[in-house]
């Protein structure tokens, strides 16, 4: 028996296949889903209809200790839609009845904004799409009716974020005062997700396109209960509603920091994968005093460092850290730099440094900064360290002369991690 559509998701890619729809499917919500093509490509829509809207997800790695291996058949996408293609089919939902949510995964880069006319076909930006959808569908209501927000993309602040957009592209638009107003009362919930989507496997031998490999550790925080309020629950998918601070905090740190700290240590020691450079003991041991400092500054949970740790040995998740090191610096100004307080946090800044230095490594990002990596880093090899002090102060904030203590020593440092062993 097929339940009402309840849910219009915009995005189908391997991360909302993997966390949202196999958290709906499991729990066993009594609702349908639209699944929304977030691009213009829309390949996902057309895989899905060919294979009748049903995907297998496998969840595949460790838990407490024990090898997980569990497939699950999704079938809870009734229909599917490419609004690039056909963009009165998306508008036409705006009269659902049976609407109550619209979730979004279009990625960090989806969230925008951007001053365009109102669209008369399918926007880029998905807040104006959204912003489009909201004003039909409160005419449709004549404001009686809402639907709550709920997006998953990793933007801090993401649905007050996703909100301002719409209220600026709605002020723009000249659209009624009275929808205005009906859209500043509507729910816009910011979450935070965790969960590692692989997606699809390279040793699969199946004949499901849209396979879907995720771990088994899932985390769901959401800032406000109602509209889950009627959802069943289950230990094995946990959705927290709570304040985010301290969750996303800990997540960036422990998790987030490790990651692009493992990056540093598998250029510098020639590893390829998560996996591989946290078995490495002086690695692991390192990573283990940098968490361990932030666990006990912040009175963090040490159970979720320890979950993190398990979730870095999953030997079924390649991990490539080639893949984290894309766009390095941000990542070090907001997973390491914040926290840079303590001697081993200024030891972790000073490998992030050395490690983006251009002539040694390979660095992904700009021209424009490798440029700026590449002088900095030749002046401070000359003796010169004022335009690495400047360096620090300017994109980390914290104390350079401690930074460039540990930056000047920083061979012998490395040489102590790699004989932990």
């Amino acid at each position: 028996m097929k339940h009402p559509i309840k849910i219009m998701q915009i995005g189908d890619g391997n991360f909302i296949r993997g966390f949202f729809d196999l958290a709906v499917e499991k729990l066993q919500v009594p609702c349908s889903i639209v699944s929304v093509a977030a691009t213009a490509r829309g390949k996902t829509v057309k895989l899905l209809e060919e294979q009748q809207l049903q995907f297998t997800v496998m969840e595949r790695g460790l838990k407490n200790g024990e090898v997980v291996e569990e497939e699950t058949t999704i079938k809870i996408i009734q229909d599917t839609i490419h609004p690039y293609e056909n963009w009165p089919t998306f508008l036409q939902y705006a009269q659902s009845e049976t609407l109550e949510m619209i979730v979004s995964n279009t990625t960090e880069a989806g969230i925008y904004y951007e001053n365009i006319p109102y669209p008369t076909a399918c926007p880029t930006s998905y807040a104006a799409k959204l912003t489009v959808f909201l004003e039909q569908y409160y005419k449709h209501f004549q404001g009686e009716k809402q639907v709550a927000i709920v997006p998953l993309e990793l933007i801090e602040q993401n649905g007050s974020t996703l909100k301002t957009i719409c209220l600026q592209h709605a002020k723009d638009w000249k659209l009624p005062t009275a929808f205005n107003d009906w859209l500043a009362t509507l729910t816009f919930c910011n979450t935070l997700v965790d969960r590692i989507v692989t997606g699809y496997p390279q040793d699969y031998q199946g004949e499901d396109a849209l396979y879907t490999v995720c771990e088994p550790y899932f985390l769901f925080i959401i800032d406000q209960k109602e509209p889950f309020k009627h959802w069943p629950t289950s230990h094995d998918f946990p959705f927290v509603f709570d304040d985010l601070d301290m969750y996303r905090k800990r997540k960036v740190a422990i998790l987030n920091g490790s990651h692009i700290l493992l990056s540093a240590f598998g250029k510098i020691f020639n590893y390829t994968t998560v996996r591989e450079a946290f078995s490495h003991a002086g690695v692991r041991a390192f990573i283990e005093k940098v968490t361990n400092d932030f666990t006990q500054r912040f009175q963090v949970d040490e159970h979720y460092q320890q979950d993190v740790f398990e979730r870095f040995l999953n030997p079924f998740i390649e991990h490539q850290l080639y893949d984290i090191q894309l766009n390095e610096l941000s990542k070090w100004q907001t997973r390491i730099a914040p926290y840079a307080e303590t001697e081993i946090y200024y030891q972790a800044l000073a490998i992030g440094i050395y490690a983006m230095n251009p002539t040694r490594f390979s660095v992904r990002e700009s021209d424009q900064i490798i440029e700026k990596l590449t002088e900095i880093h030749n002046y401070f090899e000359q003796g010169q360290s004022e335009p690495m002090q400047q360096f620090i102060e300017q994109y980390f904030q914290c104390d350079a002369a401690k930074v460039i203590q540990q930056l000047s020593t920083i061979t012998s440092l490395l040489e102590a991690i790699a004989c932990d062993n």
